[in-house]
């Protein structure tokens, strides 16, 4: 399969890489600015940078638009008006929150569009190369750009799964809460063990195996029954505890604490471990009957 490749960031580089490993040959490289697109030429080897982004499908069976998502359907128009694009060749963009509608013109230069997310978060090009083989790509479109993306996802040692147009902002939303809302519930437990007196320095270290335990425990376990701790255990005291404590502090940490308790306890039902009295005991305390006067 011949590749061109739009926006020379580290997704876009780090599938150039991949494809040509696959086999595949990257027939372009166009990025905003020349320098980032030879270097990413560079890193992917033998790969002609062109400074038009709707010069860049000539020739290719797929084109790769990695690029911010507010650039994408003016990058897509690019490439539609450009005269280079073939009929029946595909270009799909990368990103998790749009579909493929996106893609104008497309349609009427004769081409088919799609979406290619993977799920997976990327540092750096080095790091990326090696997270993308058995990740999760998935995708949205045509049904012939779905073939093509499917073929190219396979080739790479990805794992593709289709999804519906409709279903992408809820699908961008997990990523969201598993991805970006884990480092802000690593910044809550930090905030929590230093208002215990924990050093700043050592807080974040001292949490960093127990959420390495917990990811490894959902791998082996799945869900719900990775889930530990006192809400698992039905424990009405502890978590009173944990909410006396944090009402003498100042801040609302009772108030996230309180919703992501509630969401544990209907976890904690499916899992078996606790009974509906005893849920219903926790919300009550969640609900806040438990607080002090004037908290």
């Amino acid at each position: 399969m011949k590749i061109a490749i739009v926006g020379a960031g580290i997704l876009g580089t780090s599938l150039g890489v991949l494809a040509k490993r696959a086999g595949h040959e990257v027939v372009a490289v166009a990025s905003r600015t020349l320098k980032s697109a030879r270097e990413a030429a560079k890193t992917i080897g033998g790969v002609t940078v062109v400074g038009d982004a709707g010069l860049s499908a000539l020739g290719a069976d797929l084109v790769l638009l990695s690029v911010p998502d507010r650039a994408i359907p003016s990058v897509a128009i690019q490439v539609a008006a450009g005269g280079a694009l073939r009929r029946g060749a595909v270009v799909a963009h990368l990103s998790g929150a749009l579909p493929a509608g996106v893609l104008a013109g497309v349609h009427a230069a004769g081409g088919w569009v799609g979406s290619m997310h993977p799920l997976q978060t990327f540092a750096d090009v080095e790091t990326a190369i090696a997270s993308l083989a058995g990740s999760f790509f998935f995708l949205e479109g045509d049904p012939d750009a779905l073939d093509v993306l499917r073929s190219f996802v396979l080739s790479m040692e990805g794992r593709p799964v289709p999804l519906t147009a409709a279903g992408k902002a809820l699908y961008h939303a997990a990523a969201c809460v598993a991805s970006n809302y884990l480092v802000t519930l690593a910044d809550f437990a930090t905030t929590l063990m230093q208002r215990a007196g924990v050093p700043a320095d050592a807080a974040l270290d001292a949490l960093l195996p127990l959420i390495r335990g917990t990811v490894r425990n959902l791998e082996a376990l799945g869900l719900p029954d990775a889930l530990t701790g006192p809400i698992a255990r039905g424990d009405v005291g502890t978590v009173r505890s944990h909410l006396a404590a944090m009402h003498r502090e100042p801040g609302d940490l009772s108030r996230l604490y309180a919703a992501l308790a509630r969401k544990t306890v209907e976890v904690a039902l499916r899992k078996g471990k606790i009974d509906r009295r005893t849920a219903d005991e926790l919300l009550a305390v969640l609900a806040g009957e438990d607080a002090p006067p004037g908290a």
